[in-house]
C-alpha cells in the first residue's frame, strides 16, 4: 500500500532530478498531488515501474501546464506594455504638434505608471525563475546525487542576479554550499567510478558478513 510520505519523497526526488523549482511546482501543489496520487494508487507499490512512470508523467504534465500559464501571462503583460507605450507615444505626438510648444513635463496617467511598474516586476521575476533553474542545474553537476535534495533547500535561501552570468553564479553557489557544510558532509563532488566501486564492494562485503 502506498503512503503519502513515500509519494512526497519520490516527488521531491524527481523534481530535484528535473530541476523543477518551487516557483513552478510549489510545496502546496506537491502536498495536494500526493493526496490525489495515493487515492488513485492505494493498492499499488511505490517502487513498481508502472506506478513510478505514472507519477513522473503526471509531474511532467503539471510542470508543462504551469510553464504554459506563465508564458501566457508574460505575453498578456507584454501586450499591455506595448499598448501603454503606444499611448505614451501618442501623448508625445500631441505635444509635438503644438506650433508654439511650451516646455513642460509629459503627464503620464497614474494607471499607466502603475501598470508599467507591475509589468517590470513581473518580467524580472520570470527572468529570475528561469535563471535560478539554470544556475541550480549547472551547480548540481558538481555535487553528489545524494546531496541534491539538501542543495535544493540551500539554493532556495540564496538570491540570483539577472546581470551576472549563470556559470559564475553556479560556481559561487556551489562554493558557498561546500564552505557551510564541509564539516558535516565532507567533499560534495560527485563520486568517481573508482569510489562508486569501492562503496559497492563495502556494501557487498557487509552483506556477506551478515549472511555468514
Amino acid at each position: 500500500m502506498i503512503t503519502k510520505e513515500e509519494v512526497l519523497q519520490k516527488v521531491n526526488e524527481y523534481c530535484s532530478e528535473k530541476s523543477y523549482t518551487v516557483e513552478t511546482l510549489s510545496d502546496g501543489f506537491k502536498d495536494k498531488f500526493a493526496d490525489h496520487f495515493v487515492k488513485a494508487n492505494e493498492s499499488g507499490d511505490i517502487n513498481d515501474e508502472a506506478v513510478i512512470g505514472n507519477l513522473k508523467f503526471a509531474l511532467n504534465s503539471a510542470f508543462s501546464s504551469a510553464s504554459d500559464i506563465a508564458t501566457s501571462k508574460t505575453r498578456a503583460f507584454e501586450t499591455k506594455e506595448n499598448d501603454y507605450k503606444n499611448q505614451i507615444a501618442e501623448l508625445n505626438k500631441k505635444l509635438g504638434a503644438n506650433p508654439n510648444p511650451q516646455p513642460q513635463p509629459i503627464q503620464i496617467p497614474d494607471e499607466i505608471k502603475t501598470q508599467l511598474a507591475e509589468l517590470e516586476r513581473f518580467k524580472n521575476e520570470e527572468q529570475k525563475k528561469v535563471k535560478y533553474a539554470n544556475i541550480v542545474a549547472i551547480a548540481k553537476k558538481g555535487i553528489r546525487s545524494d546531496l541534491h535534495s539538501s542543495f535544493d533547500k540551500f539554493a532556495k535561501t540564496q538570491g540570483v542576479s539577472i546581470d551576472k552570468d549563470d556559470e559564475s553564479q553556479a560556481k559561487d553557489l556551489l562554493q558557498a554550499f561546500q564552505d557551510i557544510y564541509k564539516d558535516s558532509i565532507g567533499d560534495i563532488r560527485p563520486f568517481t567510478p573508482k569510489q562508486i566501486q569501492h562503496e559497492e564492494d563495502e556494501i557487498i562485503n557487509g552483506v556477506k558478513k551478515v549472511i555468514l
